[in-house]
C-alpha cells in the first residue's frame, strides 16, 4: 500500500462520504437485513456490468495510486466505484424513497465527479464517455427501487437472484484477495497474465456461485453444503489439471476455506429466505 497523497485523496474522500451515506441508511432503517441484501445485490449487478465494460473491453482506467502494482491499482479503483461509490448511493436513495428528481441530481453529482477525476488524471477514458454515466445511473437507481420493493414482497425470482449475487460478490472479492497475495492466477498457456486472470476469474466465480445457490436454495443441509465443497474442490483441481489455474494454496487449507465459505453462504440463505422457510438445518 502507498502513503496518502494527492492522487489517492479523491478516492479516499469519496469513500468517507459514501460510507457515511450508508451508515445513515442502516441507522435509520428497521429492516437492515433486507437493506444488506439489496446492497450486495446492487454490487453484484455493478460487478456484472463492470465485467464487460472494464474487464473485457477496458473502456476506462483508474489510477487511485493506492496499490503499488499498477494493474491491481486499476482494478482496485474499479472496485471502489462499483462496490462503494455507486451502490452505497443507490441504497441510500432507495431507502429514503427518492424520486426521479433526486436520482437526476445524483446522476449530475457522479457526472461532475467523473469530470473532476478526468482532470486530475486519476481516471481515464479509453472508449467510455461521461454522458453514458449521466444517462445510465438514474436507471440503475430505479432498478434498485424495484428490486427492494420485490424483496419486501418476497418475490421468489428476486430472492433467488439476490442469493446468487450475494455469493457471486463474495466469491469475486475472495478471488481478488487471493490474486493480490499471489495465491492464484488464472490464464492460458505457460505464462498467465493478469489480463487473462481478470477475464477468466469472474466466469469461474459465477460458475461456483450458480452451483452453490442452486444447491442450497431448497436444502440448506450438511449434505448440500458438502456437495458444494466437493464441487469447488474438484473444479479447482480440474482447472489446475488443464493448466488454466496456477495455484499456491495447499489442498487442506483450501478445503478449510471452502468449508468456511459454504457456512457463510448458509447464513446468506437464512437472511434471504428466513428461518421458517428452510426445510432442514444442518
Amino acid at each position: 500500500m502507498r502513503k496518502i497523497k494527492g492522487m489517492n485523496l479523491p478516492f479516499l474522500l469519496l469513500c468517507v462520504i459514501h460510507s457515511c451515506l450508508l451508515g445513515i441508511t442502516f441507522y435509520k432503517s428497521k429492516n437492515r437485513k433486507n437493506i444488506f441484501i439489496l446492497l450486495v445485490s446492487n454490487i453484484g449487478l455493478a460487478y456484472l456490468f463492470e465485467y464487460f465494460v472494464f474487464n473485457l473491453f477496458k473502456l476506462y482506467k483508474y489510477k487511485p495510486n493506492i496499490i503499488r502494482n499498477n494493474f491491481f491499482d486499476n482494478v482496485f479503483g474499479a472496485v471502489l466505484s462499483q462496490a462503494v461509490f455507486v451502490p452505497f448511493t443507490s441504497v441510500f436513495l432507495t431507502v429514503s424513497n427518492s424520486g426521479w428528481l433526486k436520482k437526476i441530481f445524483a446522476s449530475i453529482y457522479f457526472y461532475i465527479i467523473e469530470m473532476v477525476f478526468l482532470r486530475l488524471g486519476v481516471y481515464k477514458h479509453t472508449g467510455w464517455k461521461t454522458i453514458y454515466t449521466f444517462v445510465l445511473i438514474p436507471f440503475y437507481f430505479k432498478w434498485s427501487d424495484i428490486w427492494y420493493h420485490l424483496l419486501e414482497k418476497k418475490n421468489e425470482i428476486v430472492r433467488f437472484i439476490s442469493f446468487f449475487l450475494m455469493i457471486m460478490v463474495t466469491e469475486t472479492n475472495l478471488f481478488l484477495i487471493l490474486a493480490l497475495f499471489r495465491k492464484i492466477r488464472f490464464g492460458v498457456g505457460r505464462h498467465h497474465t493478469w489480463k487473462e486472470h481478470f477475464i477468466i476469474s469472474p466466469l469461474y466465480s459465477i460458475s461456483v456461485s450458480l452451483f452453490t445457490s442452486f444447491s442450497l436454495k431448497n436444502h440448506n443441509t450438511l449434505d448440500a453444503k458438502l456437495r458444494v465443497v466437493i464441487f469447488c474442490t474438484l473444479l479447482k483441481q480440474f482447472f489446475i489439471k488443464i493448466k488454466l489455474l496456477k495455484n499456491n494454496i495447499k489442498f487442506y487449507p483450501y478445503v478449510l476455506k471452502r468449508v468456511i465459505m459454504v457456512a457463510l453462504y448458509g447464513k446468506y440463505r437464512k437472511w434471504v429466505y428466513g428461518e421458517g422457510e428452510i426445510e432442514k438445518e444442518s
